[in-house]
């Protein structure tokens, strides 16, 4: 099977999205909505892909979870580990140099486990390499996915559907506060739907991309950005504008699929698409080591330098991105799957894990 372009060029546009969104937080904070909101969408994109990928990769029967599952855990854990490890020891040799984040057993340990808790010193449930709390909703979506494994793809996706939307009235209705509730009682697992109902129909042979419904999507899509740009704090209008992002995504997936026929290979987008799970768990620490030599260099006292900053904080990471996944990404897959990646079955091969 061949590789699917079209995924790994938006691999690599929600991987910058949220280099873009932290980039600029970074220096100027995070009231910003543009700012805000590229994050989001970054995010959510990686959701809906995910949820693609892993139909995709699935087929349209059953399929065993031991061997779904085994296959997770060697994508997504090494790396996020490696990461995580890294964090808990600048936070125990270096505590200055990050923000919130406070170095607790407990707090490491349930964050290398994706175990969703409350995070000491800071509230909320981000685990202590904060960006992996989208990983803890991944390894959801993934022991829910394998759970239902024995079904074929149409009612697993069903039932799916029908599981998160059933905790996202749930956590409407109930309101919790405890911070774990509010996890997993959340909207967020229905971006994964959205994006598994798109692998199946790639699946099914579905014509993915009616013209007159992609002006429709378009138009919901754009009406639902303008409402999260518009977020007044409210249940109602966090939901809309989730509804927004989750669309814009959706449209997104399906243009690239129904594009894929004609895109030619661009190796930058390509590399970048490859290397987008290491830059998401690589980036702030490039973003942070450029903004504190900027700081004792150029300063980032006037919006010149600033936005010099912010450039050289994407390029940056970028460019060490690149590099951990060429030089300890693939190294940790290839070890860890017992065989060189070539001989690994195509199907999975062809469209690389949404990390």
């Amino acid at each position: 099977m061949e590789k699917l372009y079209s995924i790994q060029y938006l691999r690599a546009l929600a991987a910058l999205l949220v280099v873009v969104a932290h980039a600029f937080s970074h220096q100027i904070g995070v009231d910003n909505a543009l700012v805000v909101l590229a994050g989001r969408l970054g995010v959510v994109l990686f959701f809906v892909i995910s949820g693609f990928i892993m139909v995709y990769i699935s087929g349209s029967g059953a399929f065993s979870p031991a061997t779904f599952l085994k296959r997770r855990i060697i994508r997504i854990v090494p790396l996020y580990w490696l990461f995580t490890g890294l964090t808990a020891l600048i936070a125990v040799a270096a505590p200055s140099l990050l923000q919130t984040t406070v170095f607790t057993w407990p707090h490491f340990l349930q964050s290398l486990l994706f175990i969703v808790h409350e995070a000491p010193g800071r509230g909320g449930t981000s685990p202590i390499l904060s960006l992996g709390w989208t990983l803890n909703y991944e390894a959801y979506f993934y022991l829910a996915f394998a759970a239902l494994a024995f079904m074929a793809a149409t009612s697993r996706i069903l039932l799916l559907t029908a599981l998160f939307t059933a905790t996202w009235l749930l956590g409407l209705v109930l309101a919790p506060q405890d911070p774990v509730l509010q996890f997993y009682l959340n909207a967020s697992p229905l971006a994964f739907a959205a994006g598994a109902w798109i692998g199946w129909a790639r699946l099914n042979g579905q014509n993915l991309l009616d013209p007159r419904k992609a002006v429709l999507l378009g138009a919901i899509s754009m009406i639902g950005l303008a409402l999260a740009l518009r977020d007044d704090g409210s249940i109602l209008s966090a939901n809309l504008g989730f509804a927004g992002q989750v669309l814009w995504a959706t449209g997104m997936v399906m243009i690239g699929l129904f594009l894929e026929p004609h895109l030619k290979r661009i190796s930058l987008a390509e590399q970048l698409g490859d290397s987008s799970y290491a830059l998401y768990l690589s980036h702030m620490f490039a973003i942070g080591a450029v903004t504190q030599v900027a700081k004792r260099t150029i300063g980032t006292g006037n919006n010149l330098t600033l936005i010099a900053t912010t450039i050289a904080c994407i390029i940056t990471a970028c460019l060490v991105a690149i590099l951990v996944h060429s030089l300890v990404e693939k190294p940790l897959l290839r070890l860890f799957a017992g065989k060189h990646p070539a001989n690994r079955p195509s199907r999975t091969n062809s469209v690389p894990a949404a990390g």
